[in-house]
């Protein structure tokens, strides 16, 4: 997850940090994947960080950094395959290198795709700036019995050249030395001439880039394949790769859904806030804002196991306390003014929509376990290398709604937050092929928040009621998908994706990563609970919300044969889809359950068809514009509700 840095790269004046006299700039750069994000990290002792260049949307990461007691702003530079400007990314990376002319260039390679690097180096040379290079990955080199000689490059370069490993910070410690020691590279430059093209000079660089490896480099094939790379090629397997996602969707499933959103969860909003939590608040606020009532008492049990499957779980026991809880009743004599205040405020913080009872409760206890289980185990498949297999599995697939495998790519990160992927639809190279992600995203792409929710509400259905869900979700991405295809003028793009090894995720980097990514959920995610929980009490005390499930009776109990009640689920859900969510499972589970399983896959199905958040809504308008980001929306919003009711009135012909 990235996040956005109050301080924009831009060489027309210098930084603060410049005028206080700091050294000049560190620029990372590289082709893509090579590392150049985790090295940054390793050099500043920070994740990520992203502005957006001005003028583009293209994001550049900075963060300063300690080079021998000097202090200096390292940027990470979009990954670019050659200098030449075609892209946005390339246009920046270069104008980054000239507008910072005293910077020290760190060229960051893989050890595997060296040729590749060093044509980028033989560019970076011509321009006669100081240099290193960072041969990185060099572990996975050597595990396919690849060497390079890095002293005798170094001299043939005349840069230093260090051997990095960025997981396991090998070589760190060379590296910040070396870039002190950073000069030109002595490589002979290429003449132009006036007919020259870029193939052409490409393929003079090219000669001289075979003719160096010849020198330095050496591979044996090891005698037989490993495990990680047996496992990658069935991962991309017509066949056995559909056997490798089911392995991975059902193990994400018991964790995220079952671990997940059934223990943790549990545990956290049974043992810790109905237990704990919640009474401790309830008689403080009884203390402060006193008024005649009392509250009523109940014995809340919680069932101490570990889930095997949706219906069975290993159960180590189960704790009981008699609490109080939020209801509470008052003698039949009014009031005064002053009491009224009080019990405005006692109902403000430990009411039925009370910011500690409901905001924080359903924040922590309920939503917080299921990203930070879900979090992680994206951060597991992110640093394994297993995505862009799954965009190779799909990508015969994604052709049929005018997409490629790439597609994929944005729609997994979509189960992290949508917005953020709606963004990373750039990487999509027609607009045609962004318009229909962005619809897809919007339409049928749960985030984390509201997936494990989702999920654990999947566990209280059958298994025909899962299959339901699963289908008719599937069913209605493809069809939009082919519909927005469709009517979306352009062409679709050759697939062109460069496949990572198969790794061992590092424990430190996917903990790091889950961590940023929480982050993000404690900065973006629970001031929007806090405020929504405060709507409904609003429009509660001013009696408005029932009015509202009113007006929208027709429609909830009506068509989608719901309680009235559940209309709150989705007057929330326009701020925050996963909100609405979690208010259906409220209703769904535990001893105070309304809705029956018929019930439960209709409300799935709606909320899940459901608009994104507000953020979603603003990123799709800032991406594509206002009018179809409002098009997007006039389309999701009665097409959720249809569904919902097809659903419903089917599911009571067929007895589902």
């Amino acid at each position: 997850m990235t996040f956005v840095d109050s301080s924009p790269v831009s060489a027309e004046r210098p930084s603060s940090r410049q005028a206080e006299g700091s050294a000049p700039h560190v620029l990372l750069v590289g082709n893509p994947n090579v590392g150049k994000s985790l090295l940054f990290r390793n050099l500043t002792n920070r994740y990520v960080t992203v502005s957006n260049y001005p003028g583009t949307t293209v994001e550049v990461v900075r963060a300063g950094a300690r080079f021998n007691g000097r202090r200096r702003d390292v940027i990470d530079t979009p990954g670019i395959n050659d200098l030449t400007p075609h892209s946005d990314d390339a246009r920046v990376t270069r104008r980054l290198i000239d507008e910072n002319a005293d910077a020290t260039i760190v060229q960051v390679a893989d050890a595997k795709n060296l040729r590749r690097a060093l044509l980028l180096t033989m560019q970076l040379a011509e321009l006669g700036r100081p240099m290193v290079l960072a041969v990185n990955m060099l572990d996975e080199l050597e595990e396919r019995g690849g060497v390079i000689d890095t002293e005798r490059l170094s001299g043939v370069l005349g840069i230093p050249v260090i051997e990095t490993v960025a997981p396991t910070q090998r070589g760190l410690d060379a590296l910040v030395t070396a870039v002190q020691h950073a000069r030109p590279a002595r490589v002979p430059s290429i003449e132009r001439q006036d007919d020259d093209t870029d193939y052409s000079l490409n393929r003079a660089r090219l000669e001289r880039v075979n003719e160096i490896l010849a020198d330095i480099y050496r591979i044996e094939q090891p005698q037989s394949a490993s495990f990680r790379v047996r496992l990658g090629f069935w991962a991309m397997h017509p066949v056995r790769g559909l056997l490798v996602l089911a392995a991975v969707i059902g193990a994400v499933f018991w964790f995220v859904g079952l671990f997940g959103a059934g223990t943790l969860v549990d545990g956290l909003e049974v043992g810790v806030f109905q237990q704990r939590i919640n009474p401790l608040a309830i008689r403080l606020s009884d203390g402060i804002f006193r008024f005649p009532h009392t509250h009523a008492t109940e014995v809340i049990s919680q069932d101490v196991g570990l889930p095997i499957t949706p219906v069975s779980e290993f159960t180590v026991g189960t704790l009981a306390r008699d609490v109080i809880v939020p209801d509470y009743t008052m003698p039949a004599e009014g009031l005064s003014w002053l009491q009224h205040v009080l019990r405005f405020l006692h109902d403000l913080f430990v009411g039925q929509y009370g910011a500690i009872t409901m905001a924080l409760s359903y924040a922590f206890a309920i939503v917080l376990p299921i990203v930070t289980t879900f979090f992680f185990a994206f951060s597991i498949l992110e640093d394994s290398g297993y995505f862009p297999r799954m965009a190779i599995l799909v990508n015969r697939a994604f052709r049929r709604i005018g997409l490629n495998g790439k597609a994929v790519l944005p729609m997994i990160l979509g189960l992290g937050c949508d917005t953020m992927a709606t963004m990373t639809t750039r990487i999509l190279e027609t607009r045609k092929e962004r318009i229909v992600t962005t619809m897809l995203l919007a339409l049928a792409v749960p985030c984390s928040a509201q997936l494990g929710v989702l999920l654990a509400m999947m566990a209280t259905l059958s298994p025909a009621g899962a299959f339901v869900w699963i289908s008719v979700v599937l069913g209605v991405l493809v069809l939009v998908g082919w519909l927005t295809a469709r009517v979306t003028p352009g062409e679709a793009s050759d697939f062109i994706l460069e496949i990572p090894p198969m790794r061992r995720p590092q424990l430190s980097n996917v903990v790091m990563k889950t961590v940023s990514r929480i982050g993000w959920y404690l900065r973006e995610v629970i001031p929007i609970f806090v405020a929504g929980t405060a709507l409904l009490f609003l429009l509660d005390k001013l009696t408005l919300l029932g009015r509202i499930a009113r007006l929208g009776e027709p429609l909830v109990s009506g068509w989608l044969g719901l309680p009235v009640d559940t209309a709150n689920a989705f007057l929330i859900g326009f701020m925050r889809r996963d909100f609405g969510a979690v208010y259906i499972l409220d209703a769904a589970t535990g001893i105070d359950a309304v809705l029956s399983p018929h019930q439960i896959l209709v409300a799935m199905v709606t909320i899940t068809l459901f608009m994104p958040c507000i953020a979603n809504f603003l990123m799709i308008a800032k991406e594509h514009g206002q009018k179809v980001a409002w098009s997007m929306a006039a389309f999701i919003f009665p097409f959720a509700f249809f569904v919902g009711g097809v659903i419903h009135h089917v599911g009571q012909w067929l007895n589902i």
